[in-house]
């Protein structure tokens, strides 16, 4: 008798592909001098750096690509600085920090230096509260500030000494409102079942929040909402209900667009997972190696870099989130070699509408002269971008709002750079340069004048295909007021895309589509003779090509029986086995020609086992 099993497996399709390394697209057009300890504020517009002046007075600065602000005082009269953290709204600025035996925190508007808080300081936790829950000697410390889209803050502090008990936790989470209002009085309530370890507020409003130890074995996740009321009943766990925790976990943090996506090590790798904000959550990738410190961002869309220190220069892999299955891109791991760097260093990342990756990085070996920043492209291609010569080291990136970013350095040679456009330029960034017959693909990208500055929103930049040396337009699209644009096509066949807007043209890429192939497995046996019949269709209708079979063998596959399609686009192959027991990995897959990349049928998987007697 001969049994078999099938299981059809699908796998993604979309990928990326290395692209032709393009002109330079950005490089340092502006710097301003700053303070050697600044950092910058996230998510504000114009960039904001923050700083302590020494002297008890916590300080903030405004700059945008032409020009600085005045510098606006946050908070003055502190003593005893211990800690201060900053995150921005807009032109809204929060700060948070301890003074003595006091975490306070206050918002000020750096456009016109107002006090957003009456009174304008908020007590958010002191020590005395920290002996009421872990008794003589406790302390409080300032963990950061994530803004919430609205003008209000969620801002968390530690508890010392660490709990012992399971479930109990470290952190201590309040929101605080844009009128400066607590959402539970000070110091706010325990973090349930875990200590933060990183916190991210969605597009809703609402904060994720990575949990781990203290309080718990594993990490896992939590949403809150506004009035620290739980989403979700309880943590959600970065672990399958079968895997035990790693005991070298170390979370590197997480990031919220719009879903969540964690990031954490364990031992040599590292792995993600990615939860919506009704509580799903799958794998993007089991696990990658990576050595040394590990940074991660978002690519603008769903997915995330990693980007961590290669031998004398850096490395990142692009995890795709648009499928759950969590492909990497086909050139992963992508390596920016030559820097000559002796202990590399990645200091901050920070990325753009379209993709591309800007990634600051140093030399621990090396005083100064050695930073640099690098761009990866969406399509994955690095390039230098400067500054040359660099600072010691950088504290901060935070995107410029057009496209390019804004890198402060710290140490010796501290400034503040933009790294922008030189000259007019329009980018072009699909989202897939392989992609399924009948699946649509995103194009974007940025259209800016010398120096990064957007044109007039409204712009309408053609998109199309390259036939000759002319663009063929197949549709338009529109840029907003940072220059950014985005259109979705679907193409049929196989060609060379490209934009064009204010007399400025895009580099030229190549989409490829893989016609969509099905397939089909049935069984047939006479006496001895065992055989496997193959049918299925292709889409689009390619009547008269010919379609293989192919088993895999080893990593590679062998073609063991090929036929025609016809009039209508289907096919029905079959294929004699050997009478023996055995495993396959089979599929069919119409070859790549002119029109089309190779189009692949899903995998199945063929089990013939052979009784006796």
């Amino acid at each position: 008798m001969v049994r078999r099993t099938l299981v059809i497996a699908l796998f993604t399709l979309v990928v990326l592909a290395l692209a032709a390394a393009p002109a330079l697209a950005y490089e340092a057009t502006t710097s301003y001098a700053i303070d050697q300890h600044a950092r910058l504020v996230e998510g504000s517009d114009p960039v904001v750096a923050v700083w302590s002046d020494g002297a008890g007075s916590l300080l903030a600065q405004s700059f945008t690509g032409a020009g600085a602000g005045p510098v606006r005082t946050l908070a003055s009269g502190i003593v005893g600085l211990s800690a201060w953290h900053a995150a921005g709204d807009g032109t809204l600025v929060t700060v948070m920090w301890k003074a003595g035996a006091t975490v306070s925190a206050t918002c000020i508007d750096v456009a016109d230096g107002s006090v957003e808080y009456t009174p304008a300081a908020v007590t958010v936790a002191t020590d005395a509260q920290a002996v009421t829950l872990r008794g003589a000697g406790a302390t409080v410390t300032p963990g950061s500030v994530v803004m919430d889209g609205a003008g209000g803050v969620y801002a968390w502090c530690t508890l010392s000494p660490t709990s012992t008990t399971q479930g109990v936790g470290d952190t201590l989470l309040n929101h605080i409102s844009a009128a400066g209002v607590l959402a539970q009085p000070a110091p706010g309530p325990l973090a349930a079942n875990g200590t933060i370890a990183a916190l991210a507020a969605d597009a809703d409003g609402h904060a994720f929040a990575l949990l781990g130890r203290p309080g718990r074995n594993g990490l896992a996740v939590q949403r809150y909402a506004q009035a620290l009321t739980t989403d979700w009943a309880a943590p959600i766990s970065v672990y399958g209900a079968f895997e035990q925790p790693s005991a070298t976990q170390e979370p590197i943090g997480l990031i919220a667009t719009p879903a969540v996506t964690v990031a954490w090590r364990e031992g040599r790798t590292v792995r993600l997972q990615r939860y919506t904000a009704d509580g799903l959550g799958w794998v993007l990738t089991s696990a990658v190696t990576m050595t040394g410190d590990v940074k991660f961002t978002s690519d603008g869309s769903v997915g995330a870099y990693l980007v961590g220190s290669s031998p004398d220069g850096i490395v990142a892999r692009h995890i795709l989130g648009s499928e759950r299955s969590g492909a990497e891109a086909p050139w992963n791991p992508s390596t920016l070699s030559g820097l000559g760097l002796i202990q590399p260093h990645v200091d901050a990342l920070t990325s753009n509408g379209a993709g591309d990756l800007f990634a600051a990085y140093s030399d621990g070996g090396t005083p100064s002269g050695a930073a640099g920043v690098a761009l990866l492209t969406y399509t994955g291609t690095w390039s230098q971008v400067g500054p040359v010569p660099g600072p010691q080291s950088y504290s901060t990136a935070v995107p410029d709002g057009s496209g390019g970013a804004w890198v402060a350095g710290n140490g010796s040679g501290a400034r503040l750079w933009r790294i922008a456009g030189a000259t007019s330029q329009l980018t072009f960034r699909p989202r897939a340069k392989l992609l399924q017959y009948g699946k649509s693909v995103t194009l974007s990208g940025y259209l800016t004048a010398a120096g990064g500055v957007p044109l007039a929103a409204g712009t309408v930049v053609n998109i199309g295909t390259i036939g000759g040396d002319k663009l063929g337009v197949k549709t338009t699209a529109q840029t907003r007021a940072d220059g950014f644009y985005s259109k979705t096509v679907k193409p049929a066949t196989n060609a060379v895309w490209s934009a064009a807007a204010g007399g400025t043209a895009a580099d030229n890429v190549a989409i490829q589509v893989a016609p969509k192939v099905s397939l089909a497995l049935s069984h047939l046996k006479a006496g001895t003779r065992l055989s496997e019949i193959f049918s299925g269709s292709v889409s689009p209708n390619h009547k008269g090509k010919r379609v293989l079979v192919q088993k895999a063998v080893g990593k590679s596959w062998k073609t063991v029986a090929s036929g025609k399609l016809d009039s209508r686009s289907r096919y029905r192959i079959t294929w004699y086995l050997p009478y023996k027991t055995a495993t396959y990995k089979l599929r069919t897959i119409l070859p790549a020609h002119a029109d089309h990349a190779q189009g692949t049928s899903p995998t199945g998987t063929l089990r013939v086992k052979i009784r006796r007697g």
